[in-house]
């Protein structure tokens, strides 16, 4: 593994000099103010969602820790990505003027090339605990603070972020080192806990006061007692083993039991990670949905990802494709991979190509100067999501077509192929084959990407819907609250146009509204929803029962059809075919526009949309 076991004797002299040579040599200069590169809020949010996990073991291990020891002081705890980009920050709420100036907000990249000696580039350069005080930073404008930082390491040994202390003025003690690195192991704990099939967790320690420190050995082992890792302590404190052995041939039997043993030198406590509930996330190899049309999905999904065949998700905007990717990619063999996404629509067309493909330095007019890796090397190992596939023009479709048929990119200005090894998923809202007819979209791509091809449900089909209200209902209602009967039966009813992401909306708002009342009622929605929910309920009912109450008249349900059409009616007709007949009169005098047919016959658009599909219309 690339981490080394817990050292708190700083020799700066070494990783200092080389530092300092390292950010002359990039061509900064003291005096001069640094680099400032900042991604925008749409690739800030995509690292973040990408780390969600990390940020979330960052707030429930290493945070509490930090706010009971630095509460008094002006500091800040700051997470990293391994490209020196920062995630987060927590702490101090305001920076005072000087800190504000040198740039340490979320989304500003602090490697050594941009911002020279720092606690966060160089921890990440040197892979290595490190505290740089004052005048140890390469920048004069830097001089005034103190930031100690240390890096994190994957159950792998992969390093994936740096956690770092900033303070204004307050020099770092040892105090403040044991911190950063005691909050490192947390995390690199909480990783390690989290690894797929983990049963068991063994502390080992050559003394038991030793168990809870730096000096602490950890390794988890699935339920047949076989290795599935451990961190670097316990690598040092039993030399030889490695991920795949019997955890028996190293420290006997006597470590299945749920308490203190011993064996030989080492001093050993295990306890069952069986019953733990998920902290952040989970890799679901077994999860299930409600609906019988999304788990057929689901489960289609999941065999081709094992073969690296391109999977292509379909469905309406707010169906929850990113969510689903986002469970795809957890529990995969990549999981412990980069999640790549981006939104094809999103991006300006003339960019598009530079964000996949990347570029050299100096490739064209504005671009960095140290050129630009591109989201498809990024997702080397991992998964690439391309949403709203549609959008993307037809001149990077056929670069795309070339990566994905030779498994290798070339980046803008470059020469050399660069092999690389993803998961391609794409999504799309947009009709991909009506696009290839109308030769919008390439039909060897479309074929290259719809290895398999998913549709997920709409809200206002799927099965489960009752489940998930009282599922979003639970997730935003502070009380105890409970969900009026008829308030229900009014959500389920409702078409969804905005599916999912409208239902997650409303119910945010509905929760907020009716906040400290024992119950969600249908005067906690907005007022337009209110009426739209009444009516479209009214307009179902007139439709769906027209069958079965001959009493009601034709005009109950077309209050004004009739004025305005006045279609022929025939005694041999039912009442439902007279209705057909009535709603086609009106598209047609309506020249096929539901907006307006839908407001002359005093329906909304989502009834008529319904009806039209059972006339067999799109």
């Amino acid at each position: 593994m690339a981490a080394k076991t817990p050292s708190l004797v700083q020799d700066a002299s070494h990783w200092l000099s080389d530092s300092w040579q390292r950010s002359t040599l990039a061509g900064l200069h003291q005096t001069q103010d640094p680099e400032h590169y900042k991604l925008d809020n749409a690739s800030l949010q995509q690292k973040q969602a990408n780390h969600s996990m990390l940020i979330g073991l960052v707030e429930s291990q290493a945070l509490p820790l930090f706010h009971q020891v630095m509460a008094h002081s002006q500091s800040r705890l700051i997470l990293s990505d391994s490209e020196g980009y920062v995630l987060k920050h927590w702490g101090l709420a305001k920076y005072s003027d000087k800190l504000a100036n040198i740039a340490l907000d979320e989304g500003v990249n602090w490697l050594e090339d941009h911002k020279g000696t720092n606690a966060i580039g160089t921890a990440l350069k040197a892979k290595q605990l490190v505290s740089v005080i004052g005048d140890q930073h390469f920048f004069a404008k830097h001089r005034f603070m103190s930031c100690t930082a240390s890096p994190i390491f994957s159950p792998s040994g992969e390093l994936i972020a740096a956690l770092d202390i900033t303070s204004e003025q307050q020099v770092h003690s040892q105090q403040t080192l044991l911190l950063i690195s005691s909050l490192a192991q947390l995390i690199e704990t909480a990783l390690l806990c989290q690894l797929p099939y983990s049963h068991y967790r063994i502390d080992l320690a050559a003394q038991p006061h030793l168990f809870g420190s730096l000096w602490q050995g950890i390794a988890v082992a699935d339920s047949k007692g076989k290795l599935l890792g451990f961190n670097p302590m316990a690598q040092h404190l039993l030399q030889h083993m490695k991920v795949g052995d019997d955890l028996a041939e190293h420290i006997g039997d006597s470590w299945k039991q749920d308490r203190h043993s011993q064996h030989q030198m080492l001093h050993l406590k295990t306890q069952s990670l069986k019953d733990r509930a998920p902290s952040v996330t989970v890799n679901k190899l077994g999860l299930k949905f409600k609906d019988p049309q999304l788990e057929q999905a689901w489960i289609q999904a999941n065999k081709v990802l094992s073969r690296q065949i391109p999977l292509l998700i379909c469905g309406e905007t707010g169906v929850g494709k990113e969510h689903f990717v986002k469970q795809l990619h957890s529990q995969s063999d990549r999981h412990d991979k980069p999640l790549v996404a981006i939104n094809c629509a999103a991006i300006p067309h003339d960019l598009v190509e530079a964000e996949l493909f990347g570029y050299q330095a100096g490739a064209y007019t504005g671009a960095n100067r140290h050129g630009f890796m591109g989201k498809i090397r990024q997702a080397d190992q991992g998964f690439l999501f391309l949403d709203e596939i549609g959008d993307m023009p037809m001149a990077v479709q056929t670069r795309l077509l070339r990566v994905l048929q030779e498994r290798e990119v070339v980046p803008i200005g470059a020469n050399q192929a660069i092999a690389v090894d993803i998961q391609l998923v794409a999504a799309s809202h947009a009709d991909l084959q009506a696009k290839v007819a109308s030769g919008e979209f390439r039909q060897d791509l479309y074929y290259r990407l719809s290895g398999l091809q998913v549709n997920l449900p709409p809200l206002r089909d799927r099965q489960d819907k009752a489940r998930i209200i009282d599922k979003l209902h639970v997730k935003y209602c502070t009380d105890k609250q409970v969900m009026c009967g008829e308030l229900l039966e009014l959500l389920l009813g409702y078409a969804w146009p905005g599916n999912l992401r409208e239902l997650d909306n409303l119910m945010q708002v509905a929760c907020l509204m009716s906040e400290g009342l024992p119950m969600l009622t249908l005067q906690s929605m907005p007022v337009q929803l209110q009426t739209q929910l009444v009516s479209e309920r009214q307009s179902s009912s007139m439709m769906t029962n027209s069958n079965h109450d001959a009493s009601i008249h034709t005009d109950a349900l077309l209050p004004q059809a009739k004025s305005l059409f006045s279609p022929p009616f025939s005694a041999g007709k039912s009442l439902a075919q007279q209705i057909d007949v009535e709603v086609m009169a009106a598209l047609s005098a309506c020249s096929g526009n539901v907006s307006q047919c839908a407001k002359h016959l005093g329906i909304s658009r989502n009834t008529l949309y319904r009806k039209l599909r059972k006339l067999g219309m799109r």
